[in-house]
């Protein structure tokens, strides 16, 4: 079972600045078909519902026979310029995104960890979703990130069910867990977050500061990913593989 991992894809208004997003997906749907692909937020530039429509139409064909698109959203996708949290642009993110393309779950309000479920062969992958933004209209935090308390609990029943170790686990989200020299982008509750996972996933993935890189056996997690920008010139695209051996992380070209 192989998986993609994307963020980062501010699709905009003007379909002639979602030109090189648009063509990557495009590559990607011809060059790996049988790919899940997992979008770690900002795949909006400002939640626009214009923005919502293009990304959705992008998206689509990655669903015609079964749904390969699993998401959660990032700042951009409930503010506008990413900074003041609206929640109708949070909500304009279920109806034509999280719905449209079958995601089990959905993110606006009181949310709690989408959990979508693959299997192929003998192996059984558990993708685990989050909405960390934080609902403030403070420009200065909103490009911060929270997990929540509620969101922490429910995380933690989910991955406390005994058959659980049956799958491999993969959690994913959008703000930067690792950042402590930004105040305007960190995830406030970073630390909690990592004590309740600690040993409990096998992948973990996010986007949010534009900066590519990859970590083995960092805080209990045997493979932790951090997207750049889908965006911007040379993306750096990673696989996840997933089999009865174990797991593997590459770059792949698009």
């Amino acid at each position: 079972m192989k998986f993609i991992h994307l963020s980062d894809l501010h699709f905009h208004q003007n379909q002639d600045d979602n030109t090189q997003v648009t063509n990557m997906l495009t590559n990607i749907k011809a060059r790996y078909p049988g790919h899940y692909l997992i979008i770690t937020g900002d795949i909006t530039d400002d939640g626009d519902r214009q923005q919502y429509k293009s990304a959705y139409q992008a998206l689509k064909p990655f669903c015609e026979k079964e749904k390969r698109v699993f998401i959660c959203p990032g700042n951009h996708d409930f503010g506008a310029a990413g900074n003041f949290y609206s929640h109708e642009r949070a909500e304009s993110f279920d109806e034509m995104l999280s719905e449209p393309l079958c995601q089990s779950g959905t993110f606006a309000g009181d949310n709690m960890p989408v959990v979508n479920v693959v299997k192929q062969g003998g192996v059984q992958v558990m993708l685990i979703a989050l909405d960390t933004n934080l609902e403030t209209l403070h420009p200065f935090d909103f490009a911060c990130g929270k997990v929540g308390k509620t969101q922490l609990e429910a995380l933690d029943a989910t991955l406390s069910v005994p058959s659980n170790s049956a799958f491999t686990k993969i959690l994913f989200f959008h703000h930067h867990p690792f950042i402590r020299n930004d105040w305007f982008m960190e995830l406030e509750d970073a630390k909690a977050l990592m004590r309740m996972v600690y040993g409990r996933v096998d992948v973990m993935m996010f986007g949010h500061k534009h900066e590519s890189d990859y970590w083995k056996n960092r805080c209990g997690i045997a493979h932790v990913i951090a997207s750049g920008s889908a965006a911007e010139p040379g993306y750096i695209v990673r696989e996840i593989q997933v089999s009865a051996g174990g797991i593997s992380v590459n770059p792949i070209t698009i």
